[in-house]
């Protein structure tokens, strides 16, 4: 008779606030994504650069990315704290960084502030970054580092206000609506509307990007819009 595997528990790093911040077994490949993601990035930013110098700097900008992430997590770690409904755990897996609630049953101001707390974290990073780019001079590694972290930073915050049932937009909306309508049912099927917008909405750029001659914008695109797609179809 065959037994069922039970994958591994989440390794414990450290704990903040309270919080278990842990890592599951896919959490290399996220880091392994993100190198080559940084690697392509570099490439085409300082096309001359030679290898180790371009080495050097994705190794940098992996970190960049790496820390405006963890930042934005941070956020959601003060902020659910400060509204009396903290965060279990934060996991770190092969595609994101999952926050762990094991109380759900909390208000929807509790819900609110626990999904504010990202993109307000990314956002006070982005201001205090953009102040101190004035005092470095321009190049490579430095001010153009503030400059790349910015960007990170206005990608990660962007990206989670986008209204998809798994990021904080989706719940921003999905708890301001209850809020307002008192029909749970109303605000979930209103999410996953958004949701599919999203998915038409990322589906006609693909198609734009690709008409232009802009392969890597419009796979990426195109791999966005399947995820929001079925992201908002599996979820109640």
């Amino acid at each position: 008779m065959s037994k069922s595997l039970v994958p591994p528990a989440p390794e414990t790093l450290f704990t903040l606030a309270g919080t278990r911040v842990q890592a599951d077994l896919g959490a290399p490949l996220h880091l392994g994504a993100v190198v080559g993601l940084c690697w392509t990035l570099v490439g085409r930013r300082y096309p001359a650069m030679r290898l180790l110098g371009r080495l050097r700097l994705t190794l940098i900008w992996t970190l960049l990315f790496e820390v405006a992430y963890f930042a934005h997590s941070v956020g959601h770690i003060f902020t659910a704290r400060a509204v009396g409904a903290p965060m279990d755990a934060l996991v770190l897996t092969a595609v994101q960084q999952v926050n762990i609630y094991y109380n759900d049953n909390v208000s929807p101001d509790a819900h609110l502030g626990r999904a504010v707390g990202g993109p307000l974290a990314s956002l006070i990073a982005g201001l205090t970054v953009r102040s101190l780019r004035r005092l470095l001079p321009p190049g490579p590694f430095a001010r153009d580092l503030l400059d790349t972290f910015l960007g990170f930073t206005a990608l990660i915050g962007g990206l989670s206000l986008v209204p998809l049932p798994s990021l904080d937009g989706g719940s921003l909306l999905k708890w301001g609506v209850y809020s307002s309508t008192g029909d749970l049912q109303e605000a979930a099927r209103t999410v996953r509307e958004a949701g599919m917008n999203v998915a038409l909405f990322s589906g006609i750029l693909a198609i734009a990007a690709f008409l232009l001659r802009k392969p890597l914008a419009g796979a990426a695109l195109s791999v966005f819009g399947v995820a929001a797609a079925l992201d908002s179809l599996r979820r109640d």
